[in-house]
C-alpha cells in the first residue's frame, strides 16, 4: 500500500498541535530494540570458515546463550539468496563473557552480507554488517600446508620469561619446536599469543586452554604456544610495551592479529584455524579426529 506522504504529514502535525493545545507533556519516544552484529574475522579466503559474531543488543546490552532464538544468514556479493546457518552456537569464555560462532562457505570473492534476527520477538529490529573474503588468506587456511618453522623451546637454564610473556608458563607448551612436532607424525595444536599484552585480554585464558589439553592429550599430540613477540623478557624487565619485536614466525605464518590457534594433523596440514580466542571444545571438535586416524 502506498503511502500519501504529504497527508501523513499533516495528520501527524495536527496530532501534536491538539496535543499541545490540551496542556500535556508527551513522552519521548523510545528507541526501538534492535540487534548489532560485528564478525570477529579479519582474514577469511574462499571455502569453508568458522566465524566468530559479536551479537548483542544496540543499547550495550548483552544478548548471550541465545542460539536457538536468532537466525544468521550470509548472501553472496550481487546476490539476493541467503544461505542460512545451521550450526550457530553459543561459546562461553572464562572472559568477556563469550561470543557466538558460524561456519559459513564462500565461493566468490567479495563482501558478503550477514544478517541476524530474532526469530522469536518481531519487535526487535535485525543487524547486519559484512565480511571480505578474498581468493587467498594471509595465514594458512584449511587444507594447507602448516609452514615448517622452528618455534623457540625452553632454553637450557628452564628460565622461560625470555621466550614468554605468559605469568606462569607451562614449560609442556615449549617442550618441542613445531617443526619437530610434525615429523613426530602425530597432531600438533600450535597457538599465538601474548599473554601479559593481548588487547582483547583472551590471550592468558588461551594459553591455559592450551595447557588444559595438553595434560588432558599427553601422549597423543603435541601443544605449543608461540609469544608474539621475540623479546618478552626485555618487555617485562622494562615496563614497555613499545619495546617488543614481533618474533620472526609471526611473518612466517602471516599472522595480523591474536590469539591465533591451529589444529594441524600428523601430515602437516591444517585442519583447524581458529581466529581470536577458542574454546577447548572447539578444539577437541578437530583435534580429536585427528588423533583417532592417527
Amino acid at each position: 500500500m502506498k503511502i500519501n506522504h504529504s497527508l501523513s504529514f499533516l495528520i501527524t502535525s495536527l496530532l501534536v498541535v491538539v496535543t499541545l493545545g490540551c496542556g500535556s507533556n508527551p513522552e519521548p519516544t523510545a528507541e526501538p530494540d534492535a540487534l548489532v552484529v560485528f564478525a570477529a574475522a579479519s582474514d577469511i579466503g574462499l571455502g569453508t570458515a568458522r566465524i566468530p559474531l559479536n551479537i548483542q543488543m544496540i543499547d550495550g546490552n548483552r544478548f548471550d546463550d541465545k542460539a536457538a532464538e536468532l537466525e544468521v544468514t550470509y548472501t553472496a556479493p550481487n546476490s539476493d539468496t541467503a544461505n542460512v546457518v545451521e550450526d550457530l552456537k553459543w561459546r562461553q569464555w572464562p572472559v568477556r563473557n563469550g561470543t557466538y560462532t558460524a561456519i559459513m562457505t564462500f565461493d566468490q570473492v567479495g563482501l558478503w552480507k550477514i544478517n541476524v534476527r530474532s526469530k522469536i520477538d518481531k519487535n526487535i529490529l535485525a543487524a547486519g554488517s559484512g565480511i571480505l573474503v578474498k581468493s587467498v588468506t594471509d595465514a594458512p587456511n584449511i587444507g594447507d600446508f602448516a609452514p615448517l618453522t622452528q618455534t623457540k623451546t625452553a632454553p637450557a637454564d628452564g628460565i622461560l620469561r625470555s621466550i614468554t610473556s605468559a605469568p606462569d608458563p607451562d614449560p609442556d607448551l615449549y617442550a618441542i619446536s613445531f617443526d619437530q612436532a610434525v615429523a613426530t607424525g602425530t597432531p600438533t595444536v600450535i597457538s599465538f599469543s601474548t599473554p601479559a599484552y593481548c588487547q582483547s585480554g583472551t590471550c592468558g585464558p588461551q594459553t591455559e586452554v592450551l595447557s588444559e589439553l595438553s595434560e588432558k592429550y599427553k601422549g597423543n599430540a603435541n601443544f605449543i604456544h608461540v609469544e608474539i613477540f621475540d623479546n618478552p623478557e626485555e618487555m617485562l624487565a622494562v615496563g614497555d610495551p613499545s619495546l617488543g619485536i614481533e618474533s620472526p614466525v609471526i611473518h612466517e605464518w602471516e599472522i595480523h592479529t591474536e590469539p591465533w590457534t591451529f589444529v594441524v594433523d600428523g601430515n602437516g596440514i591444517v585442519i583447524g584455524r581458529f581466529e581470536a580466542f577458542v574454546t577447548l571444545t572447539e578444539i577437541e571438535d578437530y583435534l580429536v579426529p585427528a588423533m583417532n586416524q592417527g
